[in-house]
């Protein structure tokens, strides 16, 4: 809990997941900490699982209690207890005072989670087109290279590390993530895409998109040593094999081509991915926790920042572009290289603020050009970085934001004392 701001009579009460993630960094500590920054706002954050008195003293009494993508029947009773609570008075009858009011935060549409993501083994529902799978189906791979077909998920056989794939139990879960975010007072989003999904698909009557936002100040900004060559970054999880997998010989040339090149790969390692580089001109980085990746994401050194992304892919279209904001935060900033898909599409100036590529032809012939043009790559990143910290900056962003607790706030003041 931070240091209590002298005048300021409005709390949020934050509540995460106890393992520390990008998610809960961009959707829950940093809205908060720019409220807070900017006289706005008090808040507390609290871990799910602790049972103190001072977290349930602190939810209770705050104006806002923002639910960052929780489910649970322990989560739902606390929600019904608080929207059975009535208005009352402070211990002297001076002040009427009210329950908290409820902000449930999504950040992915979980509704469509790819396949080939880690997560479809808790919450994949669809198959590749996107059709609801049933009990007992199974959803297959085919191997490039020899044409055998393998199962990918057969409903209550797949195990990853201990836990089962199960249809019925996921369709359950995401019924049960949408009952919850129905009971709060409000619900915020980080893209227009997946706002205008629930808004069409699911029928949610209201939606405050929040985009994801930056805290430059959490970057630190080393003086590295001048590097030689061209250094090409790719940072991300499992989640983005489906991205990366057309891209594979497009890699190949790139690095046959560009033999000045280093491709500097963090997170996942796809083996398709690596076989296509040169020893020689790859660097591996595994995963740090995430309390270090923005000191990290600074020290990667990179001149350009690769976003691949498969488009007509619902989940995918969901997302937000951080990884295009995140390039923009190091010393010098990295010229984008993005799909033209999703929110880079949305986002990205193509030619001006970054490049974008549709197809592994234009993606060889556009990083081509940056590899080729460090006057380029210097311009792109300067305006890529002008653009983020004019529309993505956490002291601007959480402006909107406040206004639209403020108005949720009010709406139920009103309707308790009706």
């Amino acid at each position: 809990m931070p240091r209590p701001l002298e005048d300021v009579n409005f709390g949020i009460f934050g509540l995460e997941h106890e393992k520390a993630s990008a998610c809960v960094y961009y959707r829950v500590q940093v809205p908060l900490r720019a409220l807070y920054d900017l006289g706005l706002a008090n808040f507390y954050i609290g871990r799910k699982e602790d049972v103190t008195e001072d977290k349930h003293m602190a939810m209770l009494s705050s104006d806002i209690v923002l639910l960052f993508s929780m489910f649970g029947p322990g989560l739902t009773t606390t929600i019904e207890t608080i929207k059975g609570m009535k208005a009352g008075w402070n211990n002297t009858k001076t002040e009427r005072i009210y329950p908290p009011s409820l902000i449930f935060d999504a950040d992915d549409n979980f509704d469509h989670v790819h396949p080939f993501n880690e997560a479809f083994i808790r919450l994949g529902t669809r198959d590749y087109s996107g059709r609801l799978l049933k009990k007992g189906d199974i959803l297959t791979t085919t191997f490039e290279k020899d044409g055998s077909v393998i199962p990918l998920w057969e409903d209550e056989k797949t195990n990853r590390n201990g836990e089962i794939f199960n249809i019925e139990r996921n369709l359950k879960t995401n019924e049960e993530i949408h009952r919850t975010a129905r009971r709060c007072d409000g619900m915020t989003v980080p893209s227009p895409a997946l706002a205008r999904y629930l808004k069409e698909t699911k029928q949610y009557d209201e939606i405050y998109v929040y985009p994801n936002s930056i805290i430059p100040e959490d970057y630190p900004q080393p003086r590295l040593a001048p590097h030689e060559g061209v250094r090409i970054l790719w940072q991300g999880g499992g989640s983005h094999m489906v991205d990366w997998f057309p891209l594979r010989e497009a890699v190949r040339e790139i690095s046959l081509k560009y033999p000045q090149v280093k491709w500097v790969i963090a997170g996942t390692a796809f083996k398709w991915v690596m076989d296509n580089i040169p020893e020689n001109q790859l660097e591996f980085w595994d995963w740090v926790p995430y309390e270090a990746y923005r000191t990290t994401r600074t020290i990667y050194d990179a001149d350009i920042n690769l976003c691949p992304l498969k488009g007509n892919n619902l989940f995918n279209n969901s997302k937000s572009a951080i990884k295009f904001y995140e390039g923009c935060m190091p010393t010098i900033p990295e010229a984008t290289l993005a799909a033209n898909a999703g929110p880079y599409a949305e986002e990205i100036k193509d030619g001006e603020t970054g490049l974008l590529y549709n197809d592994p032809a234009e993606f060889v012939e556009k990083l081509g050009i940056l590899i080729e043009n460090a006057e380029l790559r210097r311009t792109l990143g300067e305006r890529a970085r002008s653009w983020v910290m004019e529309n993505r900056h956490y002291k601007k962003t959480a402006l909107g934001l406040f206004e639209y607790f403020q108005e949720v706030r009010s709406r139920k003041k009103i309707a308790l004392e009706a």
